[in-house]
């Protein structure tokens, strides 16, 4: 049948898109590259369809089928279109079916979890980890919807107390190369990890985030979370690859035990991040950021906050290199100071098709004086985490993983803990 290149071609196109969201290393998991392989599978359903239909209607013997293109030579062409660095998605032709505006694309992530001695207080437990839902809508060809929700179930008390965090609610305007525009509620750039990963655990090589990445819901002194503008884009400057954002918006407050989260302080912040991906050393990427807002640990009671961050990441060849450093230092007039220094080194290699084993060094130190110096160190409730595990991917969406971690607290106590977790995608 005149299907069968297409037919093998759409398969081969959906396993890709399966495998497009594994985290292999030297792929970045960009919206824009998921919403392409996307569009190219429906295109390749409705080619499909129309050569079946002809088929029905014609009375003739088909010819016979010569020298079809091997199925992974589409594989080919996508994945090195996946592997490239992400550039801002450029504008869909004018002669787009109509269809396709509008189109809503959904995926989702979980993981179930058995950990034992989680922060060193020797429980033994199986848990629902976070459900991560993604959609996008094209409203034009140059504007699409994006959200992301999480479904909090690790520690609720109830079925019905299990609390929806809206990680990301934009609007997002493709412009050109140069300029792109999100409007709404984002992932600040603030170093590498916050943006590389959503939130569902199967897109990480590890069980845990690095703990400098904590959210601010679980007790993360870093402001991961803006609401109002981010723009990006590249920048002329040929084999340096250099690409920038620029951020102004409205921060989350620190989720301090006892606190309801929701004063309303205005906390405005300003960001801005400069990385370079040189074209000629694909999977390596190199930036820094500057972040400077007002920080409230209280409610009515507010510091200045700048924050410094440092990245050099590889992530090609089988192989993970992670390091980010950052420096925050938090102040007020006649209350003192604090100042954080921490950084984080993930390093793993792919083994075959399916295992991959990794470790992880986490540090950071606060001090400072004042009543400021004296209550930082509640922010900052870890001196430094050993983690070594292995992951397995027992298919294209399903991954088991195993953890093991000790981890060290300004008091002289240190503790060890362990996780396995089933993370998968649907």
């Amino acid at each position: 049948m005149r299907s069968l290149p297409i037919a093998r071609s759409l398969w081969a196109c959906a396993a890709l898109l399966a495998a497009g969201r594994t985290p292999a290393f030297g792929q970045d998991n960009k919206d824009e590259i998921i919403q392409k392989l996307i569009a190219r599978v429906e295109a390749l359903e409705r080619e499909v369809a129309e050569l079946k239909q002809a088929s029905a209607k014609s009375t003739q013997t088909p010819a016979p089928v010569t020298a079809e293109p091997a199925p992974n030579s589409v594989l080919r062409q996508d994945a090195a279109a996946v592997n490239a660095p992400a550039q801002p998605a450029e504008p869909e032709p004018a002669a787009a079916e109509p269809s396709d505006a509008g189109r809503f694309n959904f995926r989702g992530f979980a993981d179930v979890d058995f950990d034992r001695n989680v922060g060193g207080d020797s429980s033994k437990r199986f848990a629902l980890g976070e459900v991560d839902l993604f959609t996008t809508a094209q409203i034009s060809p140059r504007l699409t919807f994006l959200a992301e929700a999480a479904l909090d179930t690790d520690n609720q008390a109830t079925s019905e107390s299990v609390a929806i965090d809206v990680e990301r609610l934009l609007l997002q305007v493709r412009g050109n190369d140069y300029f792109n525009l999100d409007i709404g509620s984002y992932r600040t750039a603030i170093g590498f990890y916050n943006t590389a990963y959503l939130r569902g655990s199967w897109l990480q090589t590890a069980v845990t985030r690095p703990l400098l990445f904590t959210f601010e819901e679980n007790g993360g002194f870093l402001p991961l979370h803006n609401v109002g503008l981010s723009a990006n884009g590249a920048i002329p400057s040929g084999d340096l690859g250099l690409h920038y954002v620029v951020e102004v918006g409205s921060s989350r407050n620190y989720a301090q035990p006892g606190r309801t989260g929701f004063d309303l302080e205005d906390n405005a912040a300003f960001n801005f991040a400069l990385y370079s991906r040189p074209p000629s050393i694909p999977g390596l990427e190199i930036g820094f950021s500057a972040y400077r807002d007002r920080f409230s640990p209280l409610p009515n009671f507010d510091l200045s906050r700048t924050i410094w961050t440092a990245h050099a990441v590889y992530q090609a060849h089988r192989c993970e290199f992670l390091n980010e450093a950052i420096f925050a230092d938090f102040h007020r007039t006649g209350y003192g100071y604090a100042d954080a220094p921490g950084f984080y080194s993930q390093l793993a290699y792919r083994v075959g098709a399916k295992w991959t084993p990794y470790f992880r060094y986490d540090y950071v130190n606060i001090y400072g004086n004042g009543s400021i110096g004296a209550d930082a160190p509640q922010y900052v409730p870890w001196r430094r985490a050993q983690t070594g595990g292995i992951r397995f991917d027992l298919t294209e969406s399903v991954a088991l993983k195993f953890e093991l971690g000790r981890e060290t607290t300004p008091l002289p106590a240190s503790f060890i803990q362990a996780a396995m977790q089933l993370a998968f995608t649907f």
